[in-house]
């Protein structure tokens, strides 16, 4: 699992809300860098402790 910077709501006023930071398994981050310029990881910024993946809800062990 990683943290990453993704866009999120760009209308928002808040910066935690246009760019948030969430957990992503290693799966849909591959499958987001396939996607080319339609991905929505902005950049990755490191490794997470965190037990879930908050796009496919993949727990650590299942990726």
């Amino acid at each position: 699992m990683k943290k990453c910077v993704v866009y999120g709501d760009l209308m928002s006023d808040r910066a935690a809300e246009q760019y948030p930071t969430i957990t992503l398994c290693d799966g849909c981050i591959e499958d987001d860098r396939k996607a080319g310029e339609a991905g929505q990881i902005l950049f990755v910024q490191g490794e997470s402790e965190d037990g879930e993946c908050d796009w496919c809800a993949r727990e650590l062990g299942e990726c």
